[in-house]
């Protein structure tokens, strides 16, 4: 039921009882000891206000609108978070690749010997026709483990002080940044970039906000203030499970991408380049500006902290 459904007069009469039971519930408290009595018009009561004051059920519409516009105020507000993680995931890439500029025996400690075929098909420097079946089947693959390791890279910041996500940012960096030395070695970095930035500028910023998610949670941990640990944690939850629903969902959005796109040979490399151009350029406006004239000002918070001391 919903006030909504109702004709003009059986709404008045609605309001007309739900003021009658207030009235009655009001005097039955004070002049009266029957519980049972009490509890029922209580009950009625509280019904009667959910129904009367509920919000209107918004469309999908709205509820995404709603969605996409707190993704982007999240990410402006804990862009300290998302900074360290930046900082730990690309700063490991480029640490691998001074390593091993400088000291070449490293290679085997950096890289692991699982990888290494890996590694050596990427500087021959050519991808494999794939039909479409093989490309959605690539798809699916990236669209069920990538989001997966986004939700991991978040989790285990909460049960770790945010060591094991800082662990998994340094290791994904480090192969990142080895990678892409040897393919500088070969002279095939142009290739690695054409074929990994048309889905990897949403899918490695997926791996950063993943990463911002742990930081949030591992900081509530280190520094909760006067609150419990676990107060501190559940109010920074809020935050953190936007930021890993973004990481997800960019993880889901990069994978078609990935499966039929960056890696297919058929695609021209100066279409790759301006598609990973015009990716990174719509994601940073969107970051930087999106919904931006509706966050609440400084003073306009600091009005309503007052009003609730």
């Amino acid at each position: 039921m919903s006030p909504a459904n109702l004709t003009p007069p059986e709404l008045r009469e609605f309001v007309q009882l739900y003021r009658k039971v207030s009235a009655d519930l009001s005097l039955v408290r004070t002049k009266s000891s029957n519980i049972g009595l009490i509890t029922f018009l209580n009950d009625l009561c509280g019904r009667a206000y959910s129904l009367f004051y509920r919000p209107p059920r918004g469309s999908v519409v709205t509820a995404l609108r709603n969605g996409i516009r707190t993704a982007a105020q999240t990410a402006r507000k804990q862009k300290w978070a998302l900074f360290i993680s930046a900082f730990v995931f690309l700063g490991s890439a480029v640490f691998a690749s001074l390593l091993m500029s400088v000291r070449p025996e490293t290679t085997r400690v950096l890289v692991p010997a699982e990888m290494r075929p890996l590694f050596d098909s990427w500087k021959e420097g050519k991808h494999e026709e794939r039909d479409g079946g093989e490309s959605t089947l690539a798809s699916a693959f990236y669209a069920s483990n990538n989001p997966r390791v986004a939700i991991m890279t978040g989790a285990v910041a909460a049960g770790t002080f945010g060591v094991l996500t800082t662990s998994i940012l340094y290791q994904n960096g480090i192969i990142l940044g080895a990678l892409g030395k040897e393919m500088n070695d070969v002279g095939k970095l142009g290739f690695l970039l054409a074929s990994v930035l048309p889905h990897g500028v949403t899918e490695l910023s997926g791996i950063i906000f993943a990463g911002g998610s742990g930081y949030v949670m591992a900081w509530a941990l280190i520094n909760p203030g006067r609150r419990k640990r676990s107060e501190a944690l559940l109010a920074a939850g809020k935050d953190a499970l936007t930021l890993l629903l973004i990481a997800v969902t960019m993880m889901f959005m990069a994978a078609p991408i990935e499966g039929y796109f960056s890696f297919n040979p058929g695609v021209p490399t100066f279409a790759k380049v301006g598609f990973a151009v015009a990716t990174a350029i719509a994601w940073a406006l969107f970051w930087i500006g999106f919904a931006k004239d509706r966050e609440p000002t400084l003073e306009h918070q600091n009005s309503e902290s007052r009003h609730t001391m």
